[in-house]
């Protein structure tokens, strides 16, 4: 094999080698026992199916969204100036109406268009309630925070991750 295919070959294998890391450590971290336990399993794997990491970190790693570990209960900056804790029911309207509330340096539309095909998906079951588990599952945050960028938390909207310049679409 000659090194062009051997660098390609290798940088797969590293990057396959991380996602397995990363997965099994969400699933040790959202396998406890009892009923929020498994919900947040359930949220866990979800997140993963609804292809939700597309967009969005739990490591804190910066992406096209914001990175979601530590994100519940943070308090978020809106545009219009106003701050909110990121409670069930702003997590719960932030990923089902993304365009409700639009995090200060994000822009609207990004996410609800990202969303619209697994909309019906995310409204059904107790889809979302899963999700919610699995975001409370991977926060350490017990009490409200200031999000701010580079904080390593955020939600669907928050903007708690870095954000990206208004030209490039992130939220």
């Amino acid at each position: 094999m000659d090194n062009s295919i051997k660098l390609p070959v290798a940088a797969l294998s590293v990057a396959l080698f991380f996602c397995v890391l990363t997965i099994g450590s969400l699933v040790a971290r959202t396998s406890g026992g009892g009923e929020d336990g498994g919900l947040a399993a359930k949220g866990a794997t979800l997140f993963t199916q609804l292809g939700c990491q597309g967009c969005h970190s739990v490591t804190g790693a910066q992406g096209v969204g914001p990175a979601l570990n530590n994100a519940y209960n943070r308090t978020v900056k809106l545009d219009n100036g106003q701050s909110v804790p990121a409670d069930d029911t702003y997590m719960r309207t932030a990923i089902l109406q993304p365009d409700a509330q639009i995090v200060e340096g994000y822009n609207a539309g990004v996410m609800s268009a990202g969303i619209a095909g697994i909309l019906p998906k995310l409204n059904s079951d107790d889809t979302t309630d899963a999700l919610l588990a699995y975001l409370k599952s991977i926060s350490t945050t017990a009490a409200g925070g200031e999000a701010s960028p580079g904080a390593g938390g955020g939600t669907a909207t928050s903007g708690a991750g870095t954000p990206r310049p208004a030209a490039t679409p992130t939220r």
